[in-house]
């Protein structure tokens, strides 16, 4: 189900409340995929924001059709895209494919991942290599390969990409 947002729900995604709000809101277990297509990065202690569709948030189907349109109700949901279907004009809910939605994840991991280059040298800022700078060496997903090389340790660590700021003048 494709999700229109207010300002205060476009607010609530890039402070990272968005997901947890909708998990709520529509009583969803950890297991039920929901899709913001926006990602946050840190550099110079701010957060950047890098949005796909800015606006929008996508949850999968499976909930009873009054449970989503239940969701105009919060301040943050402008409306739950939808169709008039049949003689009365009953109100459907508009469906996207889940291959359409693997489509904008592929392509907002392309957009994030154009953000730090192949073979860039980056500090880890959390997680348990915080601190620690290393090289880019790979991409998957969300995460980085990063190989970090200290005297008595050389290893490639998987690093969410959002836990790496790309070092200045490396």
């Amino acid at each position: 189900m494709a999700i229109e947002l207010t300002p205060i729900g476009e607010t609530k995604a890039i402070e990272g409340t968005l997901e947890l709000s909708l998990r709520r809101d529509l009583r969803l277990d950890e297991d039920h995929p929901v899709f913001i297509p926006l990602a946050l990065y840190r550099k110079d202690d701010r957060i950047i924001p890098i949005h796909l569709m800015e606006g929008y948030a996508f949850v999968a189907a499976g909930l009873d059709e009054v449970d989503y349109f239940a969701l105009e109700k919060q301040p943050y949901v402008s409306q739950v895209m939808s169709t008039m279907q049949g003689k009365h004009k009953f109100r459907c809910l508009s469906v996207i494919s889940n291959t359409q939605v693997e489509v904008m994840r592929k392509k907002l991991r392309e957009m994030v991942t154009a953000e730090i280059p192949l073979r860039s040298r980056v500090q880890v800022l959390d997680g348990p290599y915080r601190g620690l700078d290393g090289t880019v060496v790979g991409f998957d997903g969300d995460h980085a390969f990063v190989r970090i090389t200290l005297r008595s340790l050389d290893l490639v660590a998987t690093v969410p990409w959002v836990f790496l700021e790309e070092m200045e003048g490396e």
